[in-house]
């Protein structure tokens, strides 16, 4: 009866005393010292608190710390970006009232997520303590460029800019990554992609650099200048060494034997013949062993590869290509006269009546089957022959396979069935186009019917499954198109509505990644002790969840001490917090 007086003595108090002054209440509760960074606010309440409202707490703050009300309000760097200080309240992460000395900002390094700011942690800043970029309570604000925060361990004293991470990566400075030296007009190849910075930019020079071989390398000169100074027009990056004199610039490119030879053995001693004759016969008439009767042309039959290597074209010097076996036969299988006396004949037939198995019934045109590499490799073109391409299987079957009987005879259907109908695992309840759905590659693995465009397109785990796990007859007739039809609920067993409405919290990727937002897809928001329970915990007995009441009494009647003495409407003293916390007035007791 004491401590009911005594509240409501303090009740008055508060009531009697103006709104928008400190009340009496609120100096007798308050509950201790403002942090170091508050204390000027010590005797001003109202500055963060407004009077029984609760929820003006944040804009309180937010109008003091204006750029964290800029980030949450853009949805930028920590603030806008962590979902906990969008949607709670300040104090949940800045508690004050804790002593002079207490630290507003609750800050655990080991957790804290850096990826949520606007600057990620990569490479060695992932290992860098808090403290070395952030100093005292500076955390907002820090800037992200590397010259910022590196300047004074620049190597090239800003001459190269601020963007180090157009040469570096956060990895480490050393080696340098990344940096495109062809963007700089030199790209760096051969012997000089490996060479150190350094060796060419000695003492940090990096502008109005000589590009040509010879400014660089006149000291390495092996010909002291009587070459001139254009080393690339012999030499390459990849080394001294390898000298690449291109002949074919002096328009007779070095091929075959002449590759091989030396500068001297057409030029010389000491380049004497500097323009040595370009014709075949001017330098070899000695080594022709036709002694002129073939003309001076060697070319046309011989190669530079050597004298041995003839490279009569008959395909190009006569109008019979040589193909297949024609090309490795001897010119005397064919010729059996010289050319100028008696010329073969041009057609198969002519060359290989004795060879003929047919004995001329099918005609003269042997090309029309076999091919020109061997007799026995027919090419019967079935695909431009026939009005039946052959694909897949079919073009690895044998003739006799399908023509049973010979095709002047007897002519196939075109149609799958007519051929595999005792192969039909549907029983001729599908129709005959087998091609709807199978291929000629096989009967199994490369289905292509597409099942999207049905009412039920195939997502997630659906799309992996095989036919017959939905369709276990081979009828594939409809199965219906809700996850009822054909998922048995025995997880909810009707406790969450029946027939189940499984889409509204699963997906087809993962029976368990369900997910299901109580506050929003209901009219039922989950709060306090509500939040985390399981399902179970509130829907037990099979029935529609819409229908279940809302009202505390329905599922805590068991649970008033009061056993109804003070209505139904628990929620006039009790919060969700739980039973033993009590509203009074504006206040929140533990009783």
């Amino acid at each position: 009866m004491r401590r009911a007086l005594a509240l409501l003595w303090l009740l008055c108090l508060c009531l009697a005393t103006p709104v928008t002054a400190q009340t009496i209440m609120e100096r007798l509760v308050t509950p201790g010292p403002l942090a170091n960074s508050h204390a000027k606010l010590e005797s001003n309440c109202e500055a963060c608190h407004s009077s029984f409202r609760k929820e003006a707490q944040n804009g309180k703050c937010l109008s003091c710390h204006k750029g964290v009300a800029s980030d949450v309000a853009s949805g930028t760097k920590f603030h806008g970006r962590f979902g906990p200080a969008r949607s709670s309240s300040c104090k949940s992460c800045h508690s004050d009232h804790k002593g002079r000395n207490n630290g507003l900002i609750a800050l655990n390094p080991s957790t804290f997520n850096h990826a949520l700011t606007d600057f990620t942690l990569t490479g060695a800043h992932q290992r860098v303590k808090c403290a070395g970029c952030h100093r005292g309570n500076d955390f907002r604000g820090r800037p992200k460029d590397c010259g910022s925060c590196h300047a004074a361990t620049d190597p090239h004293k800003g001459q190269l800019g601020r963007a180090c991470q157009t040469c570096h990566t956060t990895a480490a400075w050393k080696p340098v990554q990344g940096f495109n030296h062809a963007s700089t007009g030199f790209p760096l190849t051969g012997a000089h992609a490996g060479k150190a910075c350094m060796s060419c930019h000695a003492g940090q020079r990096w502008k109005n650099l000589p590009a040509t071989c010879n400014s660089c390398h006149a000291k390495d000169d092996a010909h002291g200048g009587s070459r001139g100074t254009n080393c690339a027009s012999c030499h390459t990056t990849a080394s001294w060494r390898a000298a690449t004199f291109d002949h074919a610039t002096t328009g007779f490119p070095l091929i075959g034997g002449h590759a091989a030879a030396t500068c001297a053995g057409c030029h010389g001693a000491g380049n004497a013949n500097r323009n040595p004759s370009r014709g075949c016969y001017a330098c070899h008439a000695s080594n022709d062993s036709h002694k002129g009767a073939n003309g001076t042309d060697c070319a046309s039959c011989h190669t530079p590869r050597g004298w041995r290597q003839i490279s009569f074209d008959h395909d190009r010097m006569t109008s019979f290509s040589l193909k297949g076996a024609h090309r490795t036969a001897s010119c005397q299988a064919c010729h059996k006269q010289p050319p100028k006396v008696a010329k073969p004949p041009a057609t198969c037939f002519g060359c290989h009546a004795a060879d003929d198995i047919h004995k001329g019934s099918n005609g003269q045109d042997c090309a029309r089957c076999h091919q020109v590499t061997a007799w026995k490799a027919v090419d019967f073109n079935h695909n431009t022959m026939t009005a039946f391409p052959l694909a897949g299987k079919h073009a690895e079957a044998k003739c006799e396979a399908c023509h049973a009987r010979p095709a002047r005879e007897v002519k196939l259907s075109g149609q799958c069935s007519a051929c595999h109908a005792k192969q039909d695992p549907h029983a001729g309840k599908l129709g005959g186009d087998c091609g709807r759905c199978h291929t000629a590659a096989a009967w199994t693995g490369s289905v292509k019917f597409d099942h999207d465009l049905t009412r039920f397109p195939l997502l997630g785990k659906h799309a992996a499954l095989a036919c017959t796990a939905c369709h276990a007859d081979k009828s594939y007739a409809a199965k219906g198109n809700t996850c009822a039809a054909c998922h048995a609920d025995k997880h909810h067993a009707g406790t969450l509505g029946t027939p189940a409405q499984c889409q509204n919290c699963h997906s087809t990727s993962d029976w368990t990644a369900w997910r299901f937002d109580h506050d929003r897809q209901t009219g039922f928001a989950l709060t306090g002790k509500h939040k985390g329970l399981v399902c179970s915990a509130c829907h037990a007995r099979p029935g529609n969840p819409a229908q279940q009441g809302t009202q505390c009494i329905d599922c805590h009647r068991r649970h008033d001490p009061h056993r109804g003495g003070f209505g139904e409407d628990c929620e006039r003293c009790h919060t969700t917090s739980g039973f033993s916390e009590i509203i009074v007035g504006a206040r929140r007791i533990k009783s």
